[in-house]
């Protein structure tokens, strides 16, 4: 009688076709490769930077200034004993400059091979996570000097997000200390 229930198979046959389900390797995805963004804003433009750079964020953080200092340079933190730079990436970036004040809203601590560095943006958002293959390349009509820093685009709620190459950014010049 093990037939009336299962339509016309025992219950080993149907046992067997289970086992065999389960014990099968899925088929690889063609894309496995994820990449995980922390995303931020700057003004009205949004950008992130891959996980694997960040190494903590700060809210309300007082900043020293430095005298004669350049303009992307907001100033330094000591964070738990070690003077880190805070950078502005606006004019970095060719954004308009902002003044920011004694105490900048949001940091992020980034660390690049043995550097450590600050930077001050206007709000953390979130970590989000994309298939590489979903990264556009940025835009043609992009502005030069932004493009050079820009890794590719994604759509985050029909909005374009800008992965920023950290690699690159912490190449330029205007970053690079010099030890004498």
């Amino acid at each position: 009688m093990d037939n009336d229930s299962t339509g016309g198979n025992s219950l080993q046959e149907i046992l067997q076709e289970r086992a065999k389900i389960l014990s099968e390797v899925p088929a690889p995805e063609e894309d496995r490769e994820k990449i995980s963004v922390f995303s931020f804003q700057l003004g009205e433009e949004h950008y992130g930077i891959e996980l694997r750079y960040l190494a903590e964020t700060r809210r309300s953080v007082p900043v020293r200034r430095l005298p004669s200092a350049p303009s992307h340079l907001v100033g330094i933190i000591n964070l738990r004993g070690e003077l880190l730079p805070v950078i502005d990436l606006c004019p970095i970036l060719g954004l308009p400059q902002k003044e920011w004040n004694k105490i900048v809203p949001t940091l992020l601590v980034l660390g690049l091979k043995e550097n450590k560095w600050a930077v001050v943006v206007d709000s953390a958002r979130d970590i989000l996570t994309f298939s590489t293959k979903e990264i556009m390349a940025p835009p043609l009509s992009l502005n030069p000097e932004r493009a050079a820093f820009i890794r590719g685009e994604l759509l985050l709620e029909n909005r374009p997000l800008s992965l920023l190459d950290m690699e690159r950014l912490q190449q330029d010049p205007r970053l690079v200390v010099k030890e004498t």
